[in-house]
C-alpha cells in the first residue's frame, strides 16, 4: 500500500551553472543537493562505503542536504530526521559504478541484492567534508577511477502531480492516469515510473518491529509483522536512455516506509 491521498507532487532539480573550478560543499546551506561527484559525507571515524559484491569503493549518486532551506520542506519533512546540534542532516545514496553503465549495481538490485549500494540518512559536522579517511581514500583511488560529474543543485520546482498507482485499473481511472502519469527523471516524492511489468527490491515489506505493546503490557513489544506501506522519496532517473545519469535496465527509487521512516529500499522497474 502506498500513500492515502489519489495525487502526489514530485519537485524536480534546478541546477546551478556549471563551475568547475569550485569543488561543491554539500554542508553549504544555499546547496540543496549535489548530484554525482567524488566527495561523499563519512560517519565519524568510519571507512569511504565499499561494494558488497567487488569490493570497489561507492560513488556518491545524489547527497541531499536534508537541513538546507533549499530542500523542499514536504521532503524535509517525510525525512524526519532532526539535526543534532551544530550538525547538518545529508540523506546519501551511493552505488557501485565502474562505469556509466553501473553493471555492478544493476545486476545486483535486480536480482533483489543491495549489496552494490547504500542508501542512508547521516549526521555532518562541520569538518565532515575535511574527513581525513575521504582524503586519503581519494588519494589512493586511481586517477581513472570512474565518477559521476557534480552538479549542484540549488532548489527544486514543483511539478504536476501524479497519480499514487500508474498501473493499468479500471477504465474510469484511465485519464486520471494519463493526466497525471510519474514523469521520468530525477526527482523528489511523487510516483515512480515503473518502466516496465517486473521490480526488484531486496525487501519487499518492511518487517520491523511495531511501536506499542501486546495485551497492555508495555514492557512487551509487539511481534513483527511484514506491512506494505511505502512512499517513493526520491526517483533516480536511471535508465537506458541516452542521457541518464547511470545506464541502467530500468529505472531506480528510493522506497520509504511510512510507519518507519527510518526503513530505506532502493527498488528498481523495468521488462528485463
Amino acid at each position: 500500500m502506498a500513500e492515502s491521498s489519489a495525487l502526489l507532487t514530485p519537485y524536480f532539480p534546478v541546477y546551478a551553472p556549471s563551475a568547475e573550478s569550485v569543488t561543491p560543499n554539500i554542508l553549504d546551506p544555499s546547496i540543496s543537493a549535489i548530484l554525482g561527484g567524488d566527495h561523499p559525507v563519512l560517519l565519524p571515524g568510519k571507512a569511504w562505503p565499499r561494494c558488497g559484491i567487488c569490493n570497489f569503493p561507492l560513488i556518491p549518486y545524489i547527497q541531499v542536504n536534508v537541513s538546507s532551506p533549499q530542500t523542499p520542506s514536504e521532503f524535509r519533512q517525510k525525512v524526519g530526521v532532526r539535526p543534532e546540534p551544530g550538525h547538518t542532516v545529508i540523506f546519501q545514496v551511493l552505488v557501485c559504478a565502474e562505469d556509466e553503465n553501473a553493471a555492478c549495481f544493476q545486476d545486483a538490485i535486480v536480482a533483489a541484492d543491495a549489496s552494490a549500494c547504500l542508501v542512508r540518512v547521516v549526521q555532518a559536522s562541520p569538518s565532515a567534508e575535511d574527513d581525513p579517511v575521504v582524503k586519503a581514500t581519494r588519494a589512493e583511488i586511481a586517477d581513472d577511477k570512474f565518477f559521476m560529474e557534480a552538479r549542484v543543485i540549488t532548489g527544486w520546482t514543483a511539478g504536476r502531480p501524479e497519480v499514487v498507482d500508474a498501473a493499468d485499473g479500471d477504465g474510469g481511472e484511465d485519464d486520471l492516469r494519463m493526466s497525471h502519469a510519474p514523469a521520468e527523471g530525477l526527482k523528489l516524492l511523487g510516483s515512480p515510473v515503473r518502466d516496465g511489468p517486473y521490480y526488484s527490491t531486496a525487501h519487499e515489506g518492511c518487517t520491523k518491529q511495531l511501536a506499542g505493546s501486546v495485551g497492555g503490557d508495555a514492557a512487551e513489544p509487539q511481534p513483527a509483522s511484514e506491512h506494505y506501506e511505502w512512499r517513493c522519496l526520491l526517483q533516480l532517473g536511471t535508465s537506458l536512455e541516452e542521457g541518464a545519469p547511470l545506464c541502467v535496465v530500468g529505472n531506480t527509487w528510493i522506497n520509504q516506509c511510512i510507519r518507519h521512516p527510518e526503513v530505506l529500499e532502493m527498488v528498481i522497474g523495468g521488462d528485463w
